[in-house]
């Protein structure tokens, strides 16, 4: 059988066609899908490049925040005190008696009796993120006494003064407080002031004993420290 000329012509074209088809089917059709894939992969690397890069913008400006936190975190803590023992108790009391004495502070209030206790603490916190290695604790304590004051002036003051912490003995709060008054015995003030005493620490503010050295500790007939209205030490 003879194949004409055009035939075999015609023949090569569709051979050459199966050629290029099967090199796109079995080569460049894989290859455009692998880079198809490698498209698609780079520009979520890229997504994410870019995600980095804005983090790393706001480097500054979070660090600057973080330590504007600790700063702030540093200072709310400075008025606390990092504990309290008895005599904090004993000797805050005995503040008040001797803000008599105080032309800043214009009361004169006797406490009969009190009750103080030593705080503990009962919340720890590990710090996290920039406060990471400080430690946190905080707990309470009580302050419970007996006072007489005359004049509703000088009660005022008494309660500014508590409330205030300018003293600086640390952070408390006026959580009740009562009183009977009788014009007869000269416009006086008797009753029970309750006050709630707040411990905090960071681990920097270590705890200042008090120095009882010069205390003289005898309670007396007018004042729960010194002599009594003889001049006898009880």
């Amino acid at each position: 059988m003879k194949i004409a000329k055009r035939d075999i012509a015609v023949i090569m074209v569709i051979v050459a066609l199966l050629v290029v088809f099967c090199s796109y089917k079995f080569s460049w059709t894989p290859n455009q899908e692998a880079k198809e894939k490698e498209e698609a992969r780079q520009s979520e690397l890229q997504v994410q490049i870019d995600q980095v890069k804005a983090r790393a913008a706001e480097q500054p400006r979070m660090e600057k925040e973080m330590a504007a936190w600790q700063e702030e975190i540093s200072k709310a803590i400075q008025p606390f005190h990092s504990r309290y023992l008895y005599e904090d108790g004993i000797m805050y009391v005995k503040n008040l008696e001797e803000q008599a004495e105080n032309e800043n502070t214009p009361f004169e209030v006797k406490i009969k009796t009190w009750t103080v206790a030593e705080s503990g603490y009962s919340n720890t916190i590990s710090g996290q993120g920039c406060f990471t290695g400080t430690t946190y604790a905080s707990g309470t304590t009580s302050y419970n006494y007996n006072y007489d004051i005359t004049g509703y002036d000088q009660l005022k003051n008494l309660i500014n003064y508590i409330v205030s912490e300018k003293d600086g003995s640390g952070v408390k709060s006026l959580d009740s407080m009562s009183f009977t008054y009788n014009k007869a015995t000269g416009e006086k003030f008797t009753g029970t002031i309750v006050m709630t005493v707040y411990a905090i620490t960071d681990g920097n503010n270590p705890y200042e004993p008090q120095n009882l050295e010069d205390v003289e500790q005898q309670i007396t007939n007018d004042n729960i420290f010194g002599l009594t209205a003889e001049g006898d030490n009880q």
